[in-house]
């Protein structure tokens, strides 16, 4: 009877290490105890051993796997410490980290200055971009007087991961074998190298401030815009501190340009030039003789360019225009004065106040003041045409319609243009009408010319004949003529004059075939 309680002992030891086998940490014991417990059986065990060996056991699980925790948290601190004492070596760069791109990681405090080196002078020369609103310019860093400066980058280098702190450096150790290490190259940086590139830089970062102006070739409005200017001083330290980073842009430090005068400003909101109202082409010489009058026609045109004319407001070319003299900038060119073709400071101007006259016609703009040429204009259709003479003869228009109207002048190719632009086109058509209702007949004068032979005549003006005529302005609406206006134009009569030698000795020019004089249609019309 004394067999039983050793078989239950045994019994109770078979069954304790099978149900505790996933969390032994000594892994050779199972197999004798799986054996055990196959071999013996044990039927005869008192039902009360039972529970006492698996109170046993149970004691002695909570025993074990602490013991196998400790004993796992010892060999990981074992193998931590190991890699930490090792990198711990201050003369050795720890494991992953950079330098400008460059691997560094392993190398000692004499192998670092070489691959340190290199990594500056790549740096150097590498793409760096200097960055103002609205534009960007590429330089490098040896450009704005940077030169190699390895020994800070190699003295952090070497302090990564060695601070000491063994929390930190184990975050550090992480970061380098991530990828995240990657240092600066060092740099020294001239200012007066830098600084004279920033100055030499200014003019493509510098915006100028503008004034509320017109795209006219779009037909658009630009508003206002604030110009910007470089602070050289400022942005050298910006600069330094984006060279110390490493980086490849580097923001360069602007302040506001200075306010301009913005005399659209008010207005530029509602302004819409998007319609044209009206178009009007006159033809000029291009030949080199001509030159001069050619160029008095694009300084007479560029004032009245984006000229704006106000809802009810009036209008004079001799005011916007100016005098025209030489101080303006004109020259000597062929112009009528008096009914004669004559060479007079800004030669040719008529034309512009004639093209922006059909222009405005054809507009439906009011024709407040106007006077046909002394005689027929090259140039224009009779009746089209409008002289003007600063201080005597002006032009004026005024705008009947309730939105701003601006003009859009171009000298170019032989043409001269002259647009009127605005919100929308208030007739549908325009019709010019024209009908000469007498033709007058010219006078010939003879002037003595001792400079010719006694006897030789030549022409030293043609005459032409005049006319009385009546010019009819039709404006459309929906189809029905909305509005009619008749004016009485007269062209006077251009007087011939023959210059007649005197002197018997005197030149004797040749004669010249002159052709036919061609009088205009006796009725015009022309819509647009």
């Amino acid at each position: 009877m004394s067999q039983p309680a050793p078989r239950a002992a045994a019994a109770a030891r078979t069954l304790a290490p099978r149900r505790a086998q996933p969390r032994t940490l000594v892994p050779t014991a199972t197999p004798a105890l799986e054996l055990l417990d196959a071999s013996e059986a044990a039927p005869e065990a008192a039902p009360e051993a039972v529970p006492a060996a698996r109170r046993r056991r149970l004691g002695v699980l909570p025993v074990l796997e602490s013991t196998a925790m400790a004993l796992g948290l010892a060999a990981v601190a074992a193998v931590l410490w190991q890699d930490l004492a090792a990198a711990r070596d201050p003369g050795q760069v720890i494991p992953g980290v950079r330098l400008g791109g460059h691997e560094v990681g392993g190398l000692t405090a004499a192998e670092l200055p070489a691959i340190a080196e290199t990594a500056v002078l790549t740096a150097l020369d590498r793409k760096l971009l200097l960055a103002a609103p609205g534009v960007e310019v590429e330089t490098t860093a040896r450009a704005l007087g940077a030169v190699p400066a390895p020994e800070a980058a190699i003295e952090a280098a070497l302090r990564v991961g060695h601070s000491g702190d063994l929390l930190a450096d184990l975050r550090a150790r992480d970061r380098a074998l991530r990828g995240e290490v990657d240092l600066a190259p060092g740099f020294r940086f001239n200012e007066e190298v830098a600084l004279a590139q920033l100055l030499a830089l200014a003019p493509k970062v510098e915006r100028p401030s503008l004034a509320t102006r017109f795209d006219m070739d779009n037909r658009r409005v630009l508003p206002a815009q604030r110009g910007t200017r470089l602070s050289a001083f400022d942005s050298l330290s910006a600069v330094a501190v984006g060279l110390a980073s490493g980086g490849d842009r580097i923001d360069l430090v602007t302040q506001p340009g200075p306010e301009v005068p913005d005399p659209w400003a008010s207005i530029a909101d509602g302004l819409d030039i998007g319609a044209v109202l009206a178009a009007f082409e006159t033809p000029y010489s291009t030949e080199a003789n001509y030159a001069d009058r050619a160029y008095n026609l694009k300084i007479g045109a560029a004032p009245l360019d984006g000229f704006v004319l106000m809802p009810g407001a009036t209008m004079s070319f001799n005011q916007i225009v100016g005098d025209r003299t030489g101080e303006a900038g004109y020259r000597f060119a062929a112009g009528i004065a008096d009914g004669e073709l004559i060479d007079t400071v800004g030669g040719g101007i008529c034309q512009i106040s004639s093209t922006l006259y059909g222009a405005a016609f054809f507009a439906g703009l009011d024709l407040v003041h106007s006077r046909p040429h002394s005689r027929p204009s090259a140039y224009v259709d009779m009746g089209l045409d409008s002289t003007v003479v600063y201080g005597h003869v002006d032009m004026k228009l005024k705008n009947s319609f309730d939105f701003p109207v601006v003009f859009h002048t171009k000298v170019a190719a032989g043409k001269v243009r002259i647009e009127v632009l605005g919100a929308r086109k208030v007739f549908d058509e325009v019709a010019f009408e024209r009908r000469v209702q007498e033709v007058l007949p010219f006078e010939t004068i003879v002037r003595s010319d001792s400079s010719l032979a006694s006897g030789a005549e030549t022409v030293s003006q043609r005459g032409m004949r005049g006319f009385k005529v009546v010019r009819t302005r039709k404006l459309y609406q929906a189809g029905e003529m909305a509005k009619t206006e008749s004016w009485d134009l007269f062209y006077p009569p251009t007087t011939e004059i023959l210059r007649r030698g005197t002197n018997p000795r005197g030149e004797r020019p040749e004669a010249k075939k002159q052709q036919p004089l061609r009088d205009p249609a006796r009725e015009l019309r022309i819509v647009h």
